[in-house]
């Protein structure tokens, strides 16, 4: 299986309903620029934004309100409110399938929700073996639909782990804690059985099995927050923490580099092979030159930058206020649907016990 980064997928291949829901709310104009290109996009949310990807249908983004938001030619707008549960609980995280077809997002009071970027269709799966804790990251591997592996974490650092079944139900394993019971703030499986994870109390853990075992790999030293990581590869992992540090880990040891000189935190971080974006504290963006060398730039905004994601058409930050800055990139020929119109529709997904 190809190894893929947490927000975008590497190469694109080519229930029923219950209700239909046109959502409004198009970001057309945009406002401010930058000398490196960064372009403050107009939003259609004023609520914070907590993660964004990369899809076969252009960029996603998530956030508080249950707001799922996708890039259109025209601009920016909602694609679903209020959440799976419709519920106004916060998502906190996301992810997309290998294939780009599909986005899993959690957050507040066990929500899961998929939508398929293609035929606009949102599945409830929220509050599995009865968990209604906040989730706070996920991360999915495979093609949407086809037996993908999905792991969830929460609060209490638990993590669950899922499979979608040829029935397209979803059975999930018993509950693990990688860190012993301290929140995960993220978690990058590169492919289906390798991966990392990290907690709020300086952990970083990996697995070679799926996630069914872990084992410690640092950060010993590590005195601040640990926000974001990055899974490239056994000797490639990045984690995103305060004081403006990306640690970098080569198989062996942990080397922290500071890419921030005014010391705010990096918040997000998104890597793809050599090439690395990550975004923090001030509205600042950082691009990856070489091993243990990011490039610093200052969008035109100064909120809080929560997460990141190199893209084919535009690399995107989105952060506090509903912020989204964006940078017009050519990684690929395929454009974004022109459509001013999305349509939500519903169904509830089905879990299997182990």
């Amino acid at each position: 299986m190809n190894e893929n980064t947490r927000r975008q997928f590497m190469k694109m291949s080519g229930a029923t309903a219950a209700t239909a829901i046109s959502v409004p709310g198009v970001g057309i104009a945009q406002k401010r620029s930058s000398d490196a290109g960064w372009t403050e996009a107009k939003s259609p949310t004023t609520k914070t934004l907590h993660g964004v990807v990369d899809t076969a249908e252009g960029p996603f983004a998530v956030g508080s309100g249950g707001d799922v938001l996708a890039r259109r030619q025209s601009g920016w707008q909602k694609v679903v409110e209020y959440g799976p549960m419709a519920r106004s609980r916060p998502l906190t995280a996301v992810d997309v399938t290998s294939d780009g077809k599909a986005i899993w997002f959690v957050g507040g009071s066990g929500v899961i929700g998929e939508y398929d970027v293609a035929t606009e269709t949102l599945t409830n799966y929220s509050a599995p073996k009865g968990k209604t804790s906040t989730w706070e990251a996920c991360s999915v591997v495979g093609k949407s639909g086809e037996n993908e592996r999905l792991y969830f974490a929460n609060g209490s650092g638990e993590l669950l782990i899922g499979v979608r079944q040829k029935s397209g139900a979803v059975k999930y394993l018993d509950v693990l804690k990688p860190g012993g019971g301290s929140t995960i703030p993220a978690i990058d499986f590169r492919c289906r059985k390798k991966g990392h994870v990290c907690s709020t109390s300086q952990f970083v853990a990996e697995s070679t099995n799926g996630g069914t075992k872990w084992q410690r790999i640092g950060i010993d030293f590590a005195g601040g927050a640990f926000f974001d990581l990055a899974s490239v590869g056994p000797k490639d992992v990045n984690v995103a923490g305060g004081g403006g540090i990306v640690y970098r880990y080569d198989g062996f040891r942990w080397t922290p580099h500071v890419i921030d000189p005014g010391k705010q935190a990096i918040r997000g971080i998104d890597r793809d092979g050599e090439a690395g974006l990550a975004a923090g504290s001030g509205g600042k963006t950082y691009e990856r030159q070489s091993t243990g060398e990011w490039k610093r730039f200052q969008t035109p905004v100064s909120k809080k930058l929560t997460s990141i994601a190199r893209g084919k058409t535009h690399d995107v930050a989105v952060g506090s206020g509903g912020t989204i800055v964006e940078r017009k990139v050519n990684r690929t020929s395929s454009s974004l649907p022109d459509t001013d119109k999305t349509v939500k529709q519903y169904t509830t997904g089905t879990v299997e016990t182990v």
